[in-house]
Order: structure tokens, then sequence, then C-alpha cells
């Protein structure tokens, strides 16, 4: 059986949330929230042609609440997986193709922060895969962010770190990737939305349905705009994101700090220079053959 699943990447606050109630409007697709499944099983039990790694396998999976919400069927999981090659692969979609099938639905995918960094495993594993990979201007992307959460000391290091991972990852797979990869914007999500809809359903092979658009309205409403930054946040964010910003056409205006900005600026400098290397390192951007790969980019 060929597979044709959907992946929605990208940060938080990027508008995945919304794209995928947008696309499970479609009568053809139906996508799932946060399984974890390539990040937290894949590969952990070992052989799953051995009974016992199976029954583990499974075990943890149907215990797990992301994939309750699936309501697998445990009978027939086994049923079916029993028939064809014993990987995780096979494995994941055909919980995935159960669910899409209790609803009605074609064509299943799933919806992951920063699903971007395991593009290759899924490229590989399912070749006919689409991946959407949500990017946004990263000081609006840190406003809304503060907005929902508390703020702490060198976040905007770390923000800033991991939002510089997630637009390599966008620059290498849009390479690597052509057919198979496509950045959205969120500004333009909301901006234009029937027009990148129609766009997305084009890249995705579905037919345009309208009842998108219409979900669609309703998420815009609910989109937050976030709180402004003050103009240090923006600068550091400039300072050490700019030219990937320019690449994916996000400008911005030089920011003049007064005074007491340039003071409160270079206090917090050498946390939130830490805070961004930590971020850098954490998101992977150290990897030596992602690094190589993006050399010849």
């Amino acid at each position: 059986m060929e597979y044709r699943p959907i992946f929605i990447g990208g940060l938080s606050f990027t508008g995945k949330t919304q794209l995928r109630l947008m696309l499970s409007a479609h009568p053809n697709i139906l996508i799932s929230r946060r399984t974890h499944l390539w990040d937290r099983f894949y590969n952990r039990f070992g052989d799953l042609g051995r009974a016992s790694n199976l029954k583990r396998c499974l075990k943890e999976l149907l215990a797990f609440k992301p994939i309750r919400a699936l309501r697998p069927n445990a009978g027939q999981i086994r049923a079916e997986f029993a028939q064809g090659p014993a990987t995780y692969e096979r494995l994941f979609a055909i919980l995935h193709a159960q669910y899409a099938q209790s609803e009605g639905k074609q064509r299943w995918g799933d919806q992951l922060g920063f699903i971007e960094r395991y593009a290759d495993r899924l490229f590989a594993a399912y070749p006919s895969a689409r991946m959407i990979h949500m990017l946004r201007d990263p000081g609006a992307r840190y406003g809304e962010s503060q907005a929902a959460s508390s703020h702490r000391v060198g976040r905007i290091g770390w923000e800033t770190a991991w939002w510089l991972s997630s637009a390599r990852l966008a620059r290498r797979h849009q390479h690597l990737y052509p057919t198979q990869y496509r950045v959205i914007y969120y500004e333009q999500l909301f901006d234009r939305p029937e027009q990148t809809l129609r766009e997305i359903c084009n890249f995705l092979d579905e037919p345009f349905e309208p009842q998108m658009l219409k979900v669609g309205e309703i998420e815009a409403h609910a989109a937050g705009t976030g709180r402004p930054l003050v103009k240090r946040d923006l600068h550091f964010i400039h300072a050490h994101a700019g030219q990937p910003m320019k690449h994916f056409g996000y400008g911005y205006a030089d920011q003049r700090l007064s005074w007491r900005e340039r003071l409160l600026y270079g206090l917090a400098l050498p946390v939130n220079l830490a805070a961004l290397l930590a971020g850098t390192l954490g998101s992977g951007l150290g990897q030596r053959e992602l690094i190589q790969k993006e050399l010849s980019l």
C-alpha cells in the first residue's frame, strides 16, 4: 500500500494548529496532533518481528494519551500488522489510517512542533509524503509566545536559536525535497487565506474545498497578535537572525536604542548569548552531518 501522509511542522505560534483544522475540514483529510510517534517510539523496542517486542511497543503506544485519542482498535492493528513487514513505519501508518477511516477520511497526517527535524526519516519511510513547514516572523512569534507564558531570563536567546534552527531546516529541506516539502508563512495564511489554501491543496494533489476557508475565517479571528516587543529584544533578534530573516522575506527597521535600553541590553547580553548557544546546540544545529549538508546548499 502506498501511504500519502501529510505532516505539519514548525515552531509554536506559527499557525500549525490553525492549518491542521483547515485541512481537517477537507473531506479527504484528517490530521492528528502531537502523537509523538517518531520522537518517542520509533526504534525504541527493537525488532517488531519479535512478538515480545511488538507486545511491549503496543502496550506503551496504546497507553499513551495522544494515541488513545485516535481510538485505536488493538485487535485490528495486530491483525493488519501481521500481514506485512514488521516495521515501525507500517505500524504508525496503520494507527493513523485506522483513525482516518473511522472518521470517513482517506488520507491521514500529523501535526508536531519541530517535526521538520525528522524529514529525512519520514520521506525515506513514506516517499509520497508531504510536509508543510509553518514559518513566522520571529519578532511577532516571540511577542505572542510572551503573551501566552511567563517571561524568563534568557528566553529571547532560546527563542532566537529555535527560530534559526527551524528556518535553516526549512531552507535545507526545500532544496533537498522540492516536490515534497513546502514552507508556508503564517502571514501568508492569514492575509491571503483562499489563495494560500488553494496553493496548499495543489501541493497536496487535493481539490480545494470551500469549507476549509470557513474554518480559516474562524481561526483568523482566534489568532493572537501578541505583545509589542521592547526594542532591545527586537535588536537581539535582528542582530543574530537578520540574514536568515531576509532570505525568507522578513525585513525590519533599524532599532535605535536609547542609552537606557543600551544599558539593559548590555546587562542581559551574556545570559541571552549563553541561551542562544545552548538553544543552538540543543536544537541540533551543532550536528556535524547536518551542517556539512547545509554548506553544500
